[in-house]
């Protein structure tokens, strides 16, 4: 089958399509809708030690060349945990990379929620990409960008990669390096902590709130927890474009992607950031059938959705947002006085 393109939200299928995923669709918009991969030994890809410090830091602080760690240069690390917020390490849970030869690297974490590996991660010489943001030049010379960069650089090293808890999986949506421009190798932490803006590493089951009411569920007290728990930070104001990395996102049609698809899961009505205008949440819901609803449907088990299944129908978080719908998406947003006024007389 023709590698997938990117489409619009409202080309999107909500079914999975099968896809062979090989050399020539190891891009962001090739590998987007990827399901996991299967087959291997869960674990095996971890390096002996205790690595029971510094949870949650970024291992290439000491672990780099001229580090105080020099001897241990990990080609993937990081700290997992069960929620996004990064509350609550998850010690067992995996950690699978995938790179451009197809090899799976599995980690899982220990008791301290810290993953890592030596294990190699295969070149792609026509891409060289930086954590930094932008990507370097991304081959050594020519207009055409003909001539591969050195294999051996770290930059070439790029990466699928996901989180899985049980049942539970979480994709990353874009295709990332393993080192940077200085030179160093890749920590999650440096972009996935608990004080970022993306938040922790994190994959769990756990609904966003211990209960929610039967009625009268209210968007920010109860729905605005979903939302900034399972869809943030893809789905937020301003660019959300994968960067440069591989040759055929200089193509046309580029192979970087919009991962927001357009939406923004942050504000009830949508946003116009620098002129990036992007629908909001009442976009993505349907009053007449909740059930319906492209927020609900593309975010269960076998939909079609770059960020993974989120719940099944029997999910508390699902349910609230169905009976949020239900009762008509009303948003809660007032001004002080006026959100006081409310909850005095509707609580």
């Amino acid at each position: 089958m023709k590698r997938l393109a990117f489409l619009g939200l409202a080309a999107l299928c909500i079914a999975a399509v099968e896809t062979a995923y090989d050399k020539t669709n190891f891009s962001s918009a090739g590998r987007v809708y990827q399901p996991v991969p299967t087959g291997h030994v869960v674990g095996k890809d971890n390096v002996p030690g205790a690595g029971l410090h510094h949870a949650g830091e970024r291992c290439d602080n000491c672990h780099k060349k001229g580090g105080l760690a020099e001897a241990y240069l990990w080609t993937a690390s990081g700290t997992l945990y069960a929620d996004r917020a990064g509350t609550q390490v998850l010690p067992g849970g995996e950690i699978i990379l995938q790179d451009r030869e197809g090899n799976v690297i599995s980690l899982t974490a220990n008791a301290a929620g810290n993953f890592w590996t030596n294990a190699p991660i295969a070149s792609n010489p026509y891409a060289v990409a930086s954590h930094g943001g932008i990507t370097e030049p991304l081959y050594e010379i020519g207009v055409d960008y003909l001539k591969p960069a050195d294999p051996t650089d770290p930059r070439t090293w790029i990466y699928k990669a996901w989180v899985r808890n049980g049942t539970s999986i979480r994709p990353m949506v874009t295709i990332a390096p393993v080192g940077s421009a200085t030179g160093n190798y890749m920590s999650c932490n440096m972009h996935h902590n608990p004080k970022g803006s993306r938040g922790a590493l994190w994959v769990s089951p756990e609904p966003a709130l211990p209960s929610y009411p039967a009625r009268g569920l209210k968007y920010t007290k109860h729905i605005a927890p979903i939302l900034n728990g399972k869809c943030v930070p893809c789905h937020i104001p301003g660019s959300t474009m994968t960067r440069l990395v591989t040759k055929s996102d200089l193509g046309t049609p580029s192979t970087s992607i919009d991962y927001s698809q357009g939406l923004d899961l942050i504000n009830y009505r949508g946003s116009d950031t620098g002129g990036i205008v992007k629908r909001g949440v009442r976009s993505v819901v349907n009053t007449t059938n909740p059930e319906q609803s492209l927020m609900l449907q593309k975010t269960l088990p076998g939909a079609w959705h770059g960020g993974g299944a989120f719940w099944d129908q029997s999910s508390p978080d699902y349910l609230a947002l169905k009976q949020w719908i239900a009762e008509g998406a009303r948003n809660n947003l007032y001004s002080s006085s006026q959100r006081s006024l409310n909850l005095l007389l509707s609580d």
